[in-house]
């Protein structure tokens, strides 16, 4: 099976929060009734940089309980409980982040990632195109999209969507076959960028009819 991407915690939101060095030496001590925003962050980033796990869960949960409307608390759990592949609860505590930012792209790449760990094709396929709705510059999306749609349909099964996509648009039916044939089987980046750079361009009717006529053949 061909691999997929996942994303870390560091997101732009550690950056615009971040937190001077001294402080972030003195973390380990650091109780979760005093954190704050930036020290909850800061901690988490350098426990996956450790890729400590256990800890990650542990801190993430803190969090949860001391913040519980903070979406980024129950990514930390999701990023955690994903590399421990305790993929239900990954799964539960993404669905959870999404409950409170729905149009978290990050969580929402992350829970495909899980679906398609736990075999959930479709529902894998469904979180990566909500990403790329909302976001049609994520490329990281894009790819994943591309990679679990060949790894559900395989050459064939994707022939077959794309005979119907081409009906419709023959440019993107070219895009798509890029996207979850060649780029499958060959890993060219370049061939993804190309893909991507048509698909991120439409406009939202022509993504959403395109999706409905790949879906059809889910």
């Amino acid at each position: 099976m061909i691999p997929i991407f996942s994303v870390g915690f560091i997101l732009p939101l550690l950056f615009a929060c971040a937190t001077p060095a001294a402080a972030l030496e003195k973390q380990d001590q650091a109780t979760p009734a005093v954190a704050q925003q930036a020290d909850w962050l800061a901690h988490a980033s350098r426990l996956e940089k450790k890729r400590d796990w256990p800890g990650l869960l542990v801190w993430g949960g803190h969090w949860a309980r001391a913040e519980p409307a903070n979406a980024s608390a129950w990514f930390v759990q999701g990023r955690a409980y994903s590399e421990m592949r305790r993929y239900p609860e990954a799964i539960a505590a993404y669905q959870q982040n999404l409950r409170i930012e729905p149009n978290d792209v990050y969580a929402l790449n992350n829970l495909g990632n899980q679906y398609q760990s736990s075999k959930l094709y479709r529902e894998a396929i469904t979180a990566f195109r909500d990403a790329v709705q909302i976001n049609p510059g994520y490329n990281v999306a894009w790819h994943n999209l591309g990679l679990t749609f060949f790894n559900l349909k395989g050459v064939a099964g994707v022939t077959q969507a794309l005979q119907r996509l081409h009906a419709s648009d023959p440019l993107l039916a070219e895009a798509w076959r890029n996207l979850a044939v060649e780029y499958s089987l060959s890993r060219n980046p370049g061939v993804a960028q190309r893909a991507i750079g048509v698909l991120r361009g439409l406009d939202a009717d022509k993504r959403r009819r395109m999706f409905e006529i790949l879906f059809a053949s889910l």
